[in-house]
């Protein structure tokens, strides 16, 4: 979207759709990631066991884990493009994201091994899932 060279010609700081910032040098190309931010508009928040920890979730269908230890996120998962995301919560036993989406659909998400989505569970409401809860014993979900 946005492309600026810095006054002495040493780097370029590009900005892209998917609300990402990059530092990239000019002799060889080579990148940095400056920042990250959603790109959509945030549809929940929710802290888990850690407080140095939280996670968002978006209209675009980004899910992403922020360390504010690091003021930047560590983890960024979709499980497809143009799903809106409506809610998410951290799973009280294991730290695995539990989030509802617009299609009715409830997806699961381990941000700290990274492996993106685990699982979901198709059509589990008719309508959009807009809150979730999860522990050893249950999931509840309303929408």
């Amino acid at each position: 979207m946005s492309i600026n060279l810095s006054n002495d010609r040493q780097e370029l700081i590009v900005g892209t759709i998917g609300g990402k910032i990059y530092r990239v040098l000019t002799n060889d190309l080579s990148f940095l990631l400056h920042s990250d931010s959603h790109a959509g508009g945030v549809r929940d928040v929710a802290f888990g066991a850690e407080s140095d920890n939280f996670v968002t979730i978006d209209d675009l269908g980004l899910v992403k884990r922020w360390d504010l230890s690091e003021y930047k996120s560590t983890f960024t998962g979709a499980p497809t493009k143009g799903m809106a995301g409506c809610c998410i919560t951290v799973a009280k036993d294991d730290g695995t994201l539990m989030t509802g989406w617009s299609d009715g659909f409830l997806r699961c998400f381990d941000s700290v091994t990274r492996k993106a989505m685990l699982w979901e569970i198709a059509g589990a409401h008719r309508g959009a899932i807009t809150a979730v809860y999860a522990d050893a014993n249950y999931i509840l979900t309303g929408g």
